[in-house]
């Protein structure tokens, strides 16, 4: 499906970079400007073995179940190695270059971010920690409550999270919030993955020092009215940021054959239904889709990988570009995230290649602009427009950066 984006490469990977600066001194895409502060393409941060020891293969052990933070700063992993135990916590600097740091956490295997705040990071039992208490006290952090769905391959989001006000430090006045949760039942070792998928929402109250879950809708089978068409059984579920969407696989549809799709879960927080409405279908069968942050006007892109690459899912086209760096052997190691401003942020394996033409292999987390791609160009100057957006900035990056750090009462 990828035909048109990637034929004439070789005469595209001259011209690319040309285009982005024509297209951004017109002052398109978003009113950017020929003084415009373009990220890189795509940015590497080396994770150094001596930080966080090395796999089978002497790289960088990465780890896999990585979920990335709205900013892009910090990276929740799994299979973290024996040097910082099943989980931690990855922060990345700002800039290429620039050091990595490493926190131990005392959370298990497949534990996820309460997406969209990332309030919470949560335990596969259901333990609640504040994301604070675990970067500040690492493994002494103790949990708030527990609830909401549990097991591997459980997912969270907050419910309107672009709206929510930070806890206050130091105890107040509760606030409450909606988190929202998808799961589904734990089969055996050969079905661990698939089977028909539950959603559970809880209201959670909390005053900076305790928080507790108020309200509870009970874990709730979703997607009846689908099983004449998509059959009860679906793989790789991803709730999305807000709470609103999923995606999933369907593993023997009754109609067409198996294939990523998106559904629509009840915007009503405490909602006793979701009737699971088709919304998207990517046409094909790639690794779990993970959602971007969706505009008041707009519907969230997504990004997967697809046999070690990493690819953009943009809604309004219905159409997957490559995040391709081919001179690097980029391979991505575990699905990737889309940060608010709209990064791609993923672990991966590359070669860093020198003029002598001798290639030095490295690991850690690339950092990619899609709208600086070749293959998202490419599309574009096929059909003689300007896209629609032109790069991701350098201050925009900052601003989530510090937005994020003002939530959680952090130190940029």
């Amino acid at each position: 499906m990828f035909g048109s984006t990637l034929s004439g490469f070789f005469e595209r990977s001259v011209s690319w970079r040309w285009a982005v600066g024509v297209w951004l001194a017109l002052g398109l895409a978003m009113g950017a400007s020929a003084d415009s502060d373009c990220i890189p393409p795509v940015s590497y941060h080396v994770l150094p073995t001596a930080l966080a020891g090395a796999d089978d293969n002497g790289d960088a052990a990465l780890g896999s179940y990585e979920r990335i933070s709205p900013d892009g700063r910090f990276v929740l992993r799994s299979f973290s190695g024996a040097r910082f135990g099943q989980v931690s916590l990855i922060e990345l600097p700002e800039r290429e270059g620039q050091p990595l740091r490493a926190y131990r956490t005392p959370l298990s295997n497949e534990a996820f971010p309460v997406q969209g705040s990332w309030r919470y990071l949560v335990d596969v039992n259901g333990e609640h920690y504040r994301f604070t208490d675990v970067l500040r006290q690492q493994q002494r952090a103790r949990p708030l409550f527990q609830g909401g769905m549990t097991g591997f391959y459980a997912a969270a989001s907050e419910l309107d999270a672009d709206g929510a006000a930070p806890v206050p430090q130091g105890g107040a006045a509760a606030q409450s919030f909606y988190i929202r949760s998808l799961s589904w039942p734990q089969g055996d070792a050969e079905m661990q993955g698939t089977g028909p998928l539950q959603i559970r929402t809880v209201r959670v109250s909390d005053d900076g020092q305790r928080a507790r879950i108020v309200e509870d809708t009970g874990p709730q089978f979703i997607c009846t009215e689908r099983n004449q068409r998509d059959g009860n059984v679906y793989g790789l579920p991803m709730i999305s940021i807000d709470g609103r969407e999923f995606s999933a696989m369907p593993q023997s549809p009754r109609e067409g054959r198996p294939s990523m799709r998106v559904y629509g879960l009840s915007a009503a927080a405490m909602a006793p239904h979701h009737a699971c409405d088709l919304r998207a279908d990517l046409g094909f069968s790639p690794g779990k889709a993970v959602f971007g942050f969706p505009s008041p006007a707009e519907p969230a892109d997504l990004t997967y990988t697809d046999n070690a690459s990493i690819y953009f899912f943009d809604r309004r086209l219905g159409r997957s570009f490559l995040i391709d760096e081919y001179r690097r052997d980029l391979l991505a190691s575990a699905f990737p995230g889309l940060t608010r401003d709209g990064r791609i942020v993923a672990a991966a394996t590359w070669k860093r290649c020198g003029a002598d033409g001798v290639c030095t292999p490295e690991a850690g987390y690339i950092v990619a602009d899609p709208y600086q791609s070749q293959a998202w160009l490419a599309y574009w100057r096929e059909r003689g427009r300007a896209p629609p957006r032109g790069c991701i900035t350098r201050a925009s990056v900052a601003q989530e950066r510090a937005r994020f750090a003002a939530f959680h009462h952090l130190a940029e």
